[in-house]
């Protein structure tokens, strides 16, 4: 391992434990930094290491409702960076991410679907399942779409925010169609992405999901490095080009579907944080998707945090920051016209 790579692990590490510290310390009741720690260790320990000195809700507070947020944007903000790596990969061109290929807003769709149907139609439908079945069949047809009359990473792209704009144009309909406040409020979580309902029976899987993903991912970057050089060098150099995107449309789509059915929509994360790396440790892949993962987390648990630190009574929507931080990053590489691999 370089000193380079090194020196981004151990730093990133420190702040995400300093990030998580202050965001569980955070909020309308504020906790002791030490005692978080405490109660971090009984917990973990399932033993009483140290003799309880605060109340039953702190504890609650703690480890229900904070640490959960924590882990979250953790796994949301690595999920999401990872995505975009491999999107950027397939299509040869760093633009290429979650939300802006529409995958996202199709997610959105389904939760608000699901929400309001189930409140005519009187059932109780999960938003999560919702989000991930649209998630996944938008990936499907905005690839479906790239394909044909010959694939290109721009048509893709162009493609993708069309079918973005369309899901969105349908979700603010069904947002303004609401009839109660209830839907109303359920559809905006969806849509502006929000960290405060995460909980521990939903965060196992989307850890596993994560795991086992990037495990896939890290086995294939020798893959990913030549198939970046361009589909005809892949396929010289023995490389499945066919087989290698449909590995990779699938796990993105699994991936999103399940970072969205538990944040709702957060935007820009896939795209900035894989540009950040590539001018830190270059294009290889071998390095690219870890500091992706690590800075990915980073990324989303400081703007989590520093929102709350500025609106400590008032629960600002995660995903309308990241859209203010990322867009004018999207607007700058369109301006620099630095988006295409090679060139």
């Amino acid at each position: 391992m370089k000193v380079k790579d090194r020196n981004i692990i151990i730093i990133s590490l420190i702040l995400i434990i300093i990030l998580g510290t202050v965001a569980v310390t955070i909020g309308s009741v504020s906790l002791s930094p030490i005692h978080v720690w405490k109660i971090l260790a009984n917990k973990l320990s399932n033993k009483e290491i140290f003799s309880i000195e605060w109340k039953k809700s702190t504890e609650m507070i703690v480890w229900n409702l904070r640490v959960p947020r924590v882990i979250l944007a953790l796994l949301g903000g690595a999920g999401l960076s990872l995505v975009g790596i491999l999107m950027q990969a397939l299509t040869k061109n760093s633009l290429a991410s979650p939300y802006i290929l529409g995958i996202s807003s199709g997610a959105s769709t389904g939760a608000v679907i699901s929400i309001v149907l189930g409140s005519i139609l009187g059932i109780s439908f999960s938003p999560g399942v919702g989000a991930f079945v649209f998630g996944t069949f938008t990936a499907f047809l905005v690839f479906y779409l790239a394909g044909n009359g010959g694939y290109s990473s721009t048509k893709l792209v162009l493609i993708g925010v069309a079918v973005s704009s369309l899901f969105s144009g349908i979700t603010t309909f069904l947002v303004t169609t609401a009839k109660n406040e209830s839907q109303l409020r359920g559809a905006m979580f969806w849509i502006s992405g929000s960290l405060a309902g995460a909980r521990w029976e939903s965060l196992m899987t989307l850890f596993l999901v994560l795991l086992i993903s990037a495990i896939l991912v890290i086995f294939k970057y020798r893959e990913l490095n030549i198939l970046i050089a361009g589909d005809e060098l892949a396929e010289t150099l023995g490389v499945d080009v066919k087989k290698l995107r449909f590995f990779i449309v699938i796990i993105s789509t699994f991936l999103t579907g399940f970072i969205v059915s538990a944040t709702g929509v957060i935007g820009f994360v896939g795209l900035v944080i894989p540009h950040i790396c590539r001018g830190l440790v270059g294009s290889n892949h071998k390095r690219l998707i870890p500091c992706a993962i690590l800075l990915g987390a980073l990324f989303l648990l400081g703007t989590d945090t520093l929102t709350r630190v500025m609106f400590k009574t008032q629960e600002i929507p995660i995903g309308v920051v990241t859209s203010m931080l990322g867009a004018p990053f999207f607007m700058s590489m369109l301006r620099k016209n630095s988006y295409n691999f090679g060139g």
